[in-house]
């Protein structure tokens, strides 16, 4: 047992100047640019899930968070939101990259999975287009009540932080102290999660055995990536974490891991599942989410046996 400890310790601290590059380069990325990502989503209409696509595959914290608030508010279709989720990794990318031996994945990985989401992203708008309507028209009629409140002088637009009422000005000024700190955070909490995350594996391994740890999680069979892609269902990161540790260990394939990423929504599950006061539309999302992620896990199993 004290070897399993010491093993996940050095492993784990050996990722700590790998993830903490990844994530200032990342924390840059998302201060910078991360509005205009929003924004081009939020604009982009018929060509929403290829735009959701290429911006969800950037693992930013608060990019789904963000889009499920537009979402809510009637500002996405559904087709859209299912690419921001299915592109999404979390903090999967910079685990992979922060392993020497693993990171010949991270292309491959984020090609998948944003073809997975284009793809997805119009099948949903395809077979939800009158939902979609439902929803644009619900939208107008909000907006253009909002509008004769103003008129009238019954009300006026604030901004409540999710830039559906009105436009929230941007500095344009980089805050470097508040960079530094972003990262440093994301990096300890995610080193935490993947150190308790490795002992459990390991210990696992060592008391039962990694062909029955295997078993556990169905090896070689189709059931698998069902099973890993409702592990990442959970909303939080901790659950992509997971995912990842798994691959890593060889505990799961690299179907199962599409499956458990593509279905990981990471926080902007959260958001949707508070928000959306259409419940029925929210399991519809999380439906198409799991469907998509689990059917890709198999076909990419299936082919690559592995």
């Amino acid at each position: 047992m004290v070897k399993v400890i010491l093993d996940a310790l050095k492993d784990t601290l050996n990722m700590v100047p790998i993830l903490f590059g990844v994530y200032l380069v990342l924390e840059y990325v998302e201060a910078r640019w991360q509005q205009r990502i929003v924004d081009a989503v939020e604009k982009a209409g018929h060509v929403g899930p290829l735009v959701a696509a290429v911006g969800g595959a950037i693992p930013q914290c608060g990019f789904s968070v963000m889009a499920s608030a537009l979402y809510t508010q009637r500002l996405l279709t559904m087709g859209t939101i299912v690419a921001v989720y299915l592109a999404t990794s979390d903090e999967a990318l910079p685990i992979l990259l922060s392993k020497p031996d693993k990171a010949h994945v991270v292309l491959p990985l984020i090609g998948i999975k944003v073809l997975l989401a284009i793809a997805g992203g119009y099948l949903v708008d395809a077979f939800m287009r009158s939902e979609n309507h439902r929803r644009t028209q619900e939208c107008q009629d909000r907006q253009k009540a909002q509008r004769e409140a103003v008129r009238i002088g019954e009300q006026s637009c604030s901004c409540d932080g999710t830039r559906a009422s009105c436009t929230c000005e941007e500095t344009g000024s980089i805050d470097w102290k508040e960079i530094l700190w972003s990262a440093t955070k994301r990096t300890a909490q995610i080193i935490l999660f993947v150190l308790v995350t490795s002992l459990v594996i390991g210990l696992l391994i060592n008391r039962i055995g990694q062909e029955n740890l295997s078993r556990v999680f169905l090896t070689h069979t189709v059931f698998q990536p069902v099973l890993v892609a409702l592990l990442g269902l959970i909303p939080n990161c901790a659950a992509s974490v997971a995912v990842t540790q798994l691959y890593i260990a060889g505990t799961i394939s690299f179907g199962s891991t599409v499956a458990g990423l593509g279905a990981a929504g990471g926080l902007g599950l959260v958001v949707l599942f508070r928000e959306n006061h259409d419940m029925k539309n929210t399991l519809k999302v999380i439906g198409w989410l799991l469907g998509i992620s689990i059917a890709a896990g198999i076909v990419i199993q299936s082919l690559s046996g592995k």
